[in-house]
């Protein structure tokens, strides 16, 4: 929900019902947006990254999120700071850059609130601009546009890394590319979807503390869990022109691999990979929309495990 006090100033607060039945902050931010080409926001919001965070939890083109999109946020890819955006070239430019409260900032860790987090991403669009606002992302838009995004992140941080005592610099990059496509005219013969990105996660030779190390959960308060390696992602979906019932169906396939550092985390290269195999049932675009997925997950020296999915999705 939001609020417009002023031509160029407004507010976003978006509240999110926790499993445990206590209420968190996901989004609290003062907008001020004065021009198309530059925009400040301030408080808690989606850190620059790839697109995956940037998709946020209901702008994915499957129900389950990406494994390899390990960019740290104190809520679901969420940080506390200040970022400046905009869009330039007719919208076809995009970037956002900003500071953060960063990684690790709790009693025994490696930022006990010394140094913040720095990030950046820049994006173009070599067909329509995408209509997602803001900075924001989405990995399919159903044939509202024809997408060919090619899109740059990266996060630094000094002593993002480790414990009090074993310190690193966190440093992570990476690029990702979506490309989507009506095919025929008003996207008469269906629209094809291609989504690619890789990534560069360092930590200085430091393994990080655990993940919610001293918070109430493993994934609140932007504290541990984060791995060095390297990882891709990489997907494909077709959505079928004709109507089946209220919806249009979509297949979807998907891959994704990260291979952890050398030797830090155990010989060799260990790595974790993961096969989505399923489709989605599109009612309302991103609004309204089931899916089916067979999961197939092998983590590092352990034994693959399969699943079966069934999510669905409504908000409004």
């Amino acid at each position: 929900m939001g609020v417009q006090f002023h031509k160029y100033v407004k507010t976003t607060l978006n509240l999110e019902r926790l499993r445990d039945g206590n209420w968190n902050v996901l989004d609290g931010i003062l907008q001020v947006e004065p021009w198309k080409a530059f925009n400040i926001w301030g408080g808690r919001m989606l850190t620059p990254s790839d697109r995956s965070n940037l998709d946020g939890p209901y702008f994915l083109s499957t129900y389950a999120f990406p494994m390899v999109a390990q960019y740290p946020g104190a809520w679901s890819g969420r940080d506390d700071g200040i970022a400046i955006w905009g869009k330039l070239a007719k919208d076809h430019f995009r970037y956002v850059t900003g500071i953060y409260r960063g990684h690790n900032w709790v009693q025994g860790g490696s930022n006990y609130g010394e140094h913040p987090l720095f990030a950046g991403r820049m994006e173009y669009n070599f067909l329509d601009p995408e209509p997602s606002p803001a900075y924001y992302t989405a990995s399919t838009y159903y044939g509202k546009a024809d997408i060919l995004a090619i899109g740059l992140a990266g996060q630094y941080q000094t002593d993002g890394v480790g414990s009090a005592e074993v310190k690193g610099t966190y440093k992570a990059w990476n690029v990702d590319g979506l490309f989507e496509k009506r095919i025929g005219k008003n996207a008469k013969y269906g629209v094809y979807t291609l989504e690619g990105a890789y990534y560069q996660y360092y930590t200085d030779g430091v393994k990080d503390i655990p993940a919610g190390y001293k918070q109430r959960t493993p994934s609140y308060g932007n504290v541990g869990g984060i791995n060095a390696g390297t990882a891709f992602l990489a997907s494909t979906a077709y959505l079928i022109p004709y109507k089946l019932g209220w919806g249009r169906v979509q297949p979807l396939v998907r891959y994704q691999e990260f291979r952890f550092k050398e030797n830090l985390y155990g010989p060799g290269h260990p790595k974790t990979t993961q096969f989505d195999a399923g489709a989605n049932y599109v009612m309302d675009a991103h609004n309204l929309r089931f899916t089916f997925d067979y999961v197939r997950y092998k983590a590092a020296s352990a034994r693959a495990q399969g699943a079966f999915l069934l999510g669905m999705q409504f908000q409004y």
